[in-house]
């Protein structure tokens, strides 16, 4: 009898998938790339752990055979089944770039996976990441504008911080400033804002803000009905748009926030309504989490559940 391996054993690349830096689309369905810098960050550093340790704790779920579908009975659905994946490794990065070379960098890694048509998921990182990588996005779609879901606490609408314009308070309004963007909607805003926090710019140029307290007693179908009906979405998920209890391992923590189930409840109504052409998840920073890595596990579940219900989705539209 031949021994399975068991999903604590092996390397652990994301969902333990095959490594390939240049995958084909008749080899995968979805591309995993990291991008292991915190370089953008203005409180915490430590997010350019996260690929690791997103890929480490997405090893929980390795126990299905081959590429049958995973069963979510809370969510009445099957999920990944035939969905074929593969782990690029990450993008090579060396200490303190200048903007110019770090976001040249990204789009030039990222750029062949989009056009083999490939689904991306990348890991932060910080957040600065999601600029050179929505202006890739946006390079493979040959400028044809997109709408973009932000999850996070924080607006990232900062025009700068000290006169740097590309650190992790920046990548949202540099996006929208780029003219990639259709259309801005953010989940899960919170905290404690200033002028600074550019909250006037982005409703003045159309974005659609929902506030954390009132999205959590809001209906999912009400959070997207503004949303496109089988229009092109890309999603950036800021992990600290989750509760600290149960996402402390990020750099820039703030009380209150979505629950596991909030996020994910969201995110399936996007999925549903949308056409999601990628994802990302940024800002996790082990250093600050516990043993049981849980801001990890969450980060890699929610990586899950929104690609399931993508190619759920994409099944639907044909």
């Amino acid at each position: 009898m031949t021994e399975k391996e068991m999903p604590y054993a092996g390397i652990p690349t994301f969902l333990k998938a095959p490594q390939a830096l240049r995958p084909t689309r008749a080899a995968a369905d979805v591309a995993v790339v990291g991008v292991p810098f915190d370089g953008g960050t203005t409180a915490r550093s430590g997010a350019r752990m996260g690929p690791r340790a997103l890929r480490e704790a997405s090893t929980a779920w390795t126990y299905r055979n081959g590429l049958e579908p995973y069963y979510d009975g809370e969510a009445r659905v099957q999920l990944l089944g035939s969905t074929r994946w593969v782990d690029c490794g990450d993008v090579a990065l060396g200490p303190m770039p200048t903007p110019e070379r770090y976001h040249n960098t990204v789009v030039a890694r990222l750029l062949p996976l989009l056009a083999a048509g490939l689904f991306p998921v990348t890991l932060g990182g910080d957040h600065s990441i999601v600029y050179p990588v929505l202006k890739a996005v946006s390079q493979a779609r040959h400028g044809e504008p997109f709408h973009l879901v932000q999850f996070d606490t924080h607006m990232d609408y900062w025009n700068d911080e000290n006169g740097q314009r590309f650190t992790h308070a920046s990548p949202i309004v540099r996006a929208h400033e780029a003219g990639w963007l259709s259309g801005l909607t953010q989940y899960g805003i919170r905290g404690l804002h200033t002028a600074a926090d550019g909250i006037a710019l982005a409703r003045k140029r159309g974005a659609r803000t929902f506030w954390c307290e009132p999205a959590k007693d809001t209906r999912a179908e009400e959070l997207v009905d503004h949303l496109p009906v089988g229009g092109d979405v890309y999603i950036t998920f800021d992990i600290d748009v989750l509760d600290p209890s149960i996402a402390p391992g990020t750099g820039t923590p703030e009380p209150g926030g979505f629950s596991y189930y909030e996020a994910k409840t969201i995110l399936l109504a996007v999925c549903a309504r949308c056409n999601v052409i990628g994802m990302d998840l940024v800002e996790v920073a082990p250093q600050y989490d516990g043993p049981g890595q849980v801001t990890a596990l969450h980060g890699a579940r929610l990586i899950l559940d929104t690609v399931g219900a993508a190619f759920r989705r994409r099944a639907e539209l044909g």
